[in-house]
């Protein structure tokens, strides 16, 4: 199902859940910068990322470096998006007719605020639903440090040089025995519990 452009729910989606809180996400339904099944750079992630642009202009315009310092606020720093996701999806929104930019910094248009207001999507639930997701923390930067990795092996896999390639080949060694180590201890660390 499509609303205003955006497919799911109402809602936007990091995927924490809640009431109000559409879309699918890391564990459910949710909210905002997007943890979704379909990974990062995707349509659905950019998506949700222009959605929790959009709810975090409630509190004012804003350029991409200001959404970033407001995200990272709300989030106690557990959750700092790249700078030019942000960028990206203030052009998806200036697309939509959700905002106009002036120099960089985006505002909110009448039809930006009332598709939020129809969405039941306020600062206050916005900031709320970010303070939230502060718990999670740990759990993000370890995803965004494996998609970032997974990224640069793919890179060097598909165009890298022989020396390049030898450099992955040790590091998949390395990575693969860390995730096995950490995957084993907190499989115990949940049998203990």
């Amino acid at each position: 199902m499509v609303y205003g452009g955006f497919p799911g729910g109402p809602g936007f989606g990091f995927g924490y859940g809640g009431p109000g809180f559409g879309g699918l996400g890391f564990g459910g339904p949710g909210f905002g910068f997007g943890f979704g099944k379909r990974g990062f750079g995707r349509p659905r992630f950019l998506k949700r990322a222009a959605l929790g642009t959009l709810a975090l202009l409630l509190d004012g315009p804003a350029d991409a470096a200001q959404i970033v310092q407001r995200v990272s606020e709300a989030t106690d720093g557990a959750f700092t998006p790249p700078q030019h996701i942000v960028e990206l999806t203030i052009g998806l929104l200036a697309g939509r007719g959700l905002v106009t930019v002036d120099n960089g910094v985006a505002s909110l248009t009448e039809f930006g605020n009332n598709m939020l207001a129809w969405r039941g999507i306020s600062s206050e639930t916005a900031h709320a639903f970010l303070g939230q997701a502060a718990q999670f923390g740990d759990v993000i930067k370890i995803r965004w440090g494996l998609v970032e990795l997974a990224g640069l092996a793919r890179k060097i896999a598909w165009t890298g040089t022989d020396e390049q390639k030898a450099k992955l080949a040790d590091a998949r060694t390395k990575v693969l025995a860390a995730i096995t180590e950490a995957t084993t201890s907190l499989h115990s660390a949940l049998a203990e519990s």
